[in-house]
């Protein structure tokens, strides 16, 4: 086959052609965005309960679902919270099964439930998918809240024609909403009752169809038309018609207000009233495209605005995924250009051409099998094809050099090819599939993270397939038209002879002397480098090597500040914490220009009710609404710009910040991905909150202790009033139910919904209520006049108990229990978070769990995904090393001769960790992920040097083999392990904020084989004559048995 394509140029170029042109296809249909999408495997069921507390909620909603899902196959987790008015449940689907299978048989299971209560709405199930919002449209100025509304509407309906935009949302603002007040004094005039004029409403704002009338002159449809659709047609509904004919109308009982949903939700953009349009992409479509249409519209609309309006552009991520994915293809081209260079030096300039003709090979046909994957160009993409950019020649590395050694020794350019190609055909083969191997375990992390990852061995290995490809079929032909046996003439040809000359002295003079003096020694370097290992390994365990838990964090182009008060505060003090942010950050910015440095702030908005904004890709586009949350985002000048990055604005931001009464949590969202804010989460577990109450308060003590906590905080804080009313004997007396009761009381307080209207996008709640000035104070409770069927009115005081106490928060459940989450913020610097919680788990949850013997403790959050990540990793890497032990036993018909090409695998470390002191980088997980890519890559070089003492093995004595394998592989394992390392080094060098994330891998991979090449070199040669050593030992102990047998034998035939 390798001489059938050397011969026959035509089908190795038509074979490169097919190559390049179906990657430069597959490329033109790519999506681009700055991290991959990948599914949540989440299954989401929410269940709207107005005016229900938390605890009802539970009962009626949340436990309901739990216990009628909870057995399905496939459901990891269930997690449910309770929250005034919604219930939602989250199931966390098992890796392998289909998310929307599950959300069926779900659905299933709960259309059966036949018990919710009567106020619950109608249960939404679906898939929970992640929404990537490419910018945000603020539209702001001094007017009121009706017609910034209005704008929005109109400008969400322009947009939304626009060609490659589908989905955009509007935030900040209230939902549409008709609000009929009706007073106690009113009813009470007309002699009316509240559910007299709901009914009333009910039956005469409806249309009913009346089907069809056949006639003779053909069919006629039939209407009953009388639904109202605004304020002023409901004030025309007429309640009552008086004996005399006049008319009751509605506008004469109650007041009608066509305006917005009864609650604190507003917001400011650059101090003035604003809305916020949010802009997501859908599938392929490409962010910087939508940004393109959403910034000439904007243009196009500026001029036509109503005076004093304006419209502004931000939170564009096209800007920042623009500049990065720039950022990632220059150190790409960089790292090619430095590759070629080094195989220029090393190789012949023909010859290094056509061996690095195999990257941009190598890359269109992993473009094309990312095409066919349905794979994106994004950070972690790039990323992967920087770091196999040095390993994708490798082979050809091989095979050139071998061509070359032929060919200069005056054989014929094709014979060379086809022999010097056959000569290390095996190696090659078996050292690129090892490669592939090594990268397979990320396919199979668990996680989110594991999903952020999955594209770099989807980028590897078709890239190293597509090489090994290219190295076997196409580059024979190509080095077939080399001339070897012409002297140099150019200048590029003449710097290579000499490079190549100094080299051969180098290896003559220094490398092969020395070598010889190891191989003597054996024992000896064997271990001084395993000394060497074990000190490396010593300072890892001992902590002395800067180390922290999951991935570094990577800073974010935003912050969102966002502030959750205790529930049941005032909004008024919700607003006062706003505003103490706000001034905070103003003095900020005084401190900032007093430095010299730049006011980092680009835009700012406030939102009051509501938190519509998050500082990394991981956003929940789900909105929380309350009049106890509060949000201050803004958008900083590009990093290039500013001194500081985003965590370090915060924490001089958060220092800035006084005292905020009935603050619950203060969280500043300032990173894109990874480096988790919560450094321990534990999770209490049971059924009773206020025992767990009480457990979380003696942890929280705990922790409180160590060194380097801070922000000690727990889910579970005191609820908001309640006032429990029941039913006494007096009401019952008179007729009256609980349910009669709590009716009332809900209408007087919530109101009653009448109707939904469909006004344009908008679905409006029609709600009958008691004036706001009724609902504002607690005396007015106990004026309530409540009706019995038979129509007796008594006050609620004497018909019912009322019993002040405290509500509950929202209750959190997760596998049907409830729990409470006790978290803390951390200094890693000074504190040891593993030693911390090793501490906790061994001598104070056993005290706890004595005190509490119906609670469960359990460490959650990051540590829990950690160990997930590292079992998961630990799995497919130790599969992994099993199957690279089979690739490389079978080709050398060995059992022993894979432990010693594998005998390089843990010395890679050694070269990681020194990366990592030499760039003051802690070790981290991506760091492990980089250890367990390099397995693949540093045995490479031990098997192509081993295959060579192999064949020397049968024609010299095997000390003269070691020796010559060393002198002649020199060349080829220094080539391979440079081109690796300096195709790194430019992401090494990156002042990015953005490539700071990669950075440990890189560090990791480019090290590791940067130092594996000296073991490669060195101790490979003496390790094989050890285990030859000890070949001989064992041989020699065998046949000393044998002979001391047939002794025996002679003495027992002799006697007998």
């Amino acid at each position: 086959m390798i001489a059938w394509f050397a011969k026959n140029g035509v089908a190795a170029n038509l074979l490169l052609g097919i190559i390049v042109i179906s990657g430069i296809f597959s490329i033109r249909g790519m999506k681009m965005e700055l991290f991959p999408d990948f599914d949540l495997d989440l299954v989401s069921i929410s269940v709207a309960y107005p005016g229900a507390a938390p605890l009802e909620v539970e009962d009626g909603i949340c436990k309901q679902i739990e216990e009628k899902i909870w057995d399905l196959s496939g459901i990891k987790e269930i997690v449910s919270y309770s929250r005034e008015d919604q219930g939602v449940v989250g199931v966390q689907v098992e890796r392998g099964t289909n998310p929307q299978e599950l959300a069926d048989k779900i659905k299933v299971r709960v259309d059966s439930i036949l018990n919710f209560p009567k106020e619950a709405e109608k249960p939404m199930v679906e898939v929970a998918t992640q929404k990537r919002r490419v910018l945000a449209l603020a539209i702001h100025g001094n007017c009121d809240e009706k017609s910034l509304s209005k704008l929005a509407e109109e400008t969400l309906d322009d947009l939304t024609n626009l060609p490659g935009i589908t989905q955009v949302e509007v935030a900040g603002i209230r939902k549409p909403e008709i609000g009929i007040e009706v007073s106690e004094s009113s009813l009470r005039e007309h002699g009316l009752s509240f559910d007299d004029v709901a009914q009333t409403l009910k039956r005469n704002s409806i249309d009913i169809p009346g089907g069809m009338a056949r006639t003779s002159s053909g069919e006629t449809l039939l209407r009953s038309v009388g639904k109202a659709q605004d304020g002023k047609q409901f004030d025309e509904i007429k309640l009552l018609t008086n004996p005399n004919g006049s008319n009751l109308k509605l506008s004469d009982l109650a007041q009608v207000k066509d305006g917005f949903e009864d609650k604190v939700l507003f917001t400011e953009f650059s101090n003035e009233p604003a809305v916020t349009l949010r802009v997501f992409r859908v599938g392929n479509q490409s962010p910087i495209e939508i940004s393109k249409q959403v910034s000439d519209y904007v243009e196009t609309i500026k001029p036509t605005l109503p005076e004093g309006i304006s419209m502004t552009l931000w939170q564009d991520s096209s800007f920042y995924l623009q500049g990065r994915l720039e950022m990632m293809i220059r150190n790409a081209f960089q790292g090619l250009l430095l590759v070629f260079l080094v195989l220029s030096l090393f190789l012949r300039p023909s010859l290094a051409v056509w061996v690095a003709l195999g990257l941009p090979i190598s890359f269109m046909g992993a473009f094309a099998t990312m095409g066919v994957l349905g794979a994106s160009i994004n950070l972690v993409s790039l990323f992967a094809f920087i770091v196999v950019l040095g390993i994708l020649v490798d082979d050809a590395i091989v095979v050139g050099e071998s061509v070359y050694t032929l060919g200069s020794k005056g054989g014929k350019a094709l014979q060379a090819s086809i022999k010097g190609t056959h000569l290390v055909a095996m190696p090659v083969t078996f050292a690129i599939l090892t490669s592939m191997v090594a990268f397979v375990p990320m396919l199979f992390l668990p996680g989110w993270l594991g999903k952020l990852m999955k594209d770099i061995p989807l980028v590897v290995i078709p890239a190293l397939f597509f090489s090994l490809v290219e190295s076997k079929f196409i580059l024979p032909y190509h080095l077939s038209l080399c001339r070897f046996d012409q002297l140099p003439k150019n200048f590029l040809a003449k710097l290579q002879s000499k490079v190549s000359s100094g080299l051969e002295n180098f290896i003559k003079l220094r490398y092969q002397p020395f070598l010889q003096k190891c191989l003597e020694w054996r024992y000896l370097t064997l271990a001084s480098f395993l000394g060497l290992l074990l000190v490396t390994f010593g300072l890892i365990m001992g902590g002395h090597v800067p180390s922290i838990r999951g991935v570094p964090p990577v800073p974010s182009d935003y912050i969102s500040v966002k502030i959750l008060m205790r529930d049941g505060v005032p909004a008024e003090t919700t607003q006062k914490a706003v505003k103490e942010v706000e001034r905070a950050r103003i003095e900020l910015i005084d401190f900032l220009l007093s430095k010299g440095e730049p006011n980092p702030f680009k835009y700012v908005m406030k939102t009051m009710g509501a938190q519509p904004f998050s500082g990394g890709p991981r956003e929940d586009t789900r909105i929380v609404t309350g009049s106890n949350r509060g949000e201050i985002s803004v958008e900083l000048i590009k990093s290039e710009d500013r001194t500081r990055s985003a965590p370090q604005i915060s924490a001089l931001w958060r220092e800035r910040i006084g005292p905020l009464p009935g603050l619950k949590e203060l969280f500043f969202g300032d990173v894109a991905a990874g480096g988790s804010k919560t450094a321990i989460d534990v999770r209490i577990s049971g059924h009773d909150l206020k025992d767990m109450g009480n457990a979380a308060d003696e942890l929280k003590e705990k922790l409180g202790t160590y060194e380097g906590l801070f922000d000690i905080t727990d889910t579970y804080s005191g609820g908001k009033r309640e006032m429990k009313i029941e039913l006494n004997s007096n009401g019952r007396a008179l007729g009256l139910t609980q349910s009669d009761l709590g009716r009332q009381i809900r209408q007087a307080y919530y109101g009653e919904e009448i109707q939904r209207i469909q006004r344009e996008r908008d679905e409006v709640k029609v709600m009958l209520r008691y004036p706001l000035k009724d609902r504002k104070s607690l005396t007015s409770l106990s004026n309530l006049r409540v009706r019995s069927n038979s129509g007796i009115e008594a006050p609620l005081n004497e018909v019912a108990t009322i019993e002040l106490g405290q509500g509950y928060p929202t209750i959190r459940r997760s596998d049907r229990a409830r729990i409470i989450n006790v978290k803390t913020s951390a200094d890693k610097e000074y504190a040891n978070i593993p030693m911390i919680e090793k501490d906790i788990g061994l001598n104070f949850f056993p005290s706890l769990k004595e005190k509490y013997p119906k609670l469960r403790f359990t460490f959650v959050g990051e540590k829990k995904e950690q160990d997930e990540s590292d079992s998961g990793l630990a799995r497919a890497g130790g599969i992994c090393l099993f199957v690279i032990y089979g690739l490389l036993a079978i080709p050398f018909r060995s059992y022993l001769q894979p432990f010693l090409i594998m005998s390089v695998i843990p010395f890679g470390l050694i070269g990681a960790v020194f990366g990592h002191f030499l760039f003051d980088l802690p070790l981290s997980q991506l760091s492990h992920f980089g250890l367990i890519a390099l397995t693949g890559v540093v045995i490479n070089d031990s098997l192509v040097l081993v295959h060579y003492v192999n064949k020397r093995a049968c024609e010299t004595n095997i000390i003269e083999a070691a020796l010559e394998g060393g002198i002649a592989r020199f060349r080829p394992i220094l080539l391979t392990s440079l081109t690796t390392f300096v195709g790194l080094l430019p992401i090494l060098f990156e002042r990015s904020l953005q490539a700071q994330f990669l950075k440990p891998m890189a560090i990791a991979i480019g090290f590791g084989v940067l130092f594996a090449t000296f073991i490669t070199l060195l101790m490979v040669p003496c390790f094989y004559l050890i285990l030859n050593d000890a070949k001989q030992i064992v041989r020699s102990l065998l046949g000393r048995k044998k002979n001391d047998l047939k002794k025996e034998s002679r003495y027992y035939q002799q006697y007998s």
